[in-house]
């Protein structure tokens, strides 16, 4: 006899996003874009395609989705602020969360 209710859970890696480095010496400067990681995001490729996987797999098993969870994530970035001498003095934390993943509960189809 199948569970009333399961549940599935995924978790994805850090983002990345696009930016600039440059290349080469004085005279012969390039710029080149890089995919930089950053903990402020998530792949969100992989999400989508987890999320996609899960709710495909629960109603190929008979169940509908009753509920989704957020997995986030806490993490905090120093602040300064640059005074007219030209130091910086310490501001605080700016605190935010990132979404990386999810816990999705399934309940199994009457009829």
């Amino acid at each position: 006899m199948a569970k009333k209710f399961v549940a599935r859970y995924f978790y994805t890696a850090s983002g990345k996003f696009e930016g600039e480095t440059t290349e080469g010496w004085f005279w012969n400067k390039k710029k080149k874009k890089v995919q930089v990681p950053t903990e402020r995001l998530a792949d969100y490729d992989n999400f989508c395609q987890s999320v996609e996987s899960i709710y495909n797999d629960l109603d190929s098993e008979g169940y509908d989705v009753v509920n989704i969870i957020p997995l986030a994530i806490g993490a905090s970035e120093p602040n300064h602020a640059k005074l007219k001498d030209g130091s910086s003095t310490y501001l605080g934390d700016a605190g935010f969360s990132v979404t990386r993943g999810a816990v999705i509960v399934g309940k199994l189809r009457t009829s």
